[in-house]
């Protein structure tokens, strides 16, 4: 019977270390700081600031909300089909990678985007909780990077001014 415990015991840990090691975080070469990488950003799309004056009221699932759509050419099937999309919110002057909620006093905002049909991209603020109105002078912009763009850099495409540099932007 002891023999028994122990050769359990010992099975047991010697799962455990097994387990262990096969998930252990490799150790791999120092990242190359991101600034020190070279693109070439002949392909990436991306427009300009836009203001959104033209608002429509809507609701989404039953929630007040308002849409917006944006229209442009570059937006089509097959550059989206072979690239990243991403969204960027600019609200008093703080840029927010799309979607994403935001908080004022008492009201909550979700800001999201959908493209409902070629060439147009609709931004939607919906109202969460509380009483539902605008915040702030708003504009919007999208950046498109290919797909093998997408996959060679490893930045933060959620940190707008990491983007910004590393696909030579302009504001």
């Amino acid at each position: 019977m002891k023999r028994l415990y122990h050769f359990g015991i010992l099975g047991s840990t010697f799962t455990f270390l097994i387990v262990w090691i096969l998930n252990c975080p490799r150790i791999e070469g120092t990242p190359v700081p991101q600034s020190l990488l070279n693109f070439s950003t002949d392909q990436v799309v991306s427009s300009d600031w836009i203001n959104t004056d033209q608002w429509v009221s809507t609701s989404v699932f039953g929630l007040p909300a308002r849409a917006c759509e944006l229209t442009n050419k570059t937006l089509n099937n097959s550059t989206l089909d072979n690239s990243q999309l991403y969204v960027y919110s600019k609200i008093e002057n703080e840029v927010h990678p799309m979607p994403f909620n935001i908080n004022v006093d008492n009201i909550e905002l979700r800001f999201d985007y959908t493209i409902p049909k070629t060439s147009t991209l609709r931004i939607v603020m919906i109202g969460l909780k509380g009483e539902f109105s605008p915040i702030g002078e708003q504009k919007y912009r999208y950046v498109l990077i290919p797909n093998s763009l997408v996959k060679k850099s490893l930045i933060n495409m959620g940190d707008y001014e990491t983007v910004k540099a590393a696909f030579h932007l302009e504001d």
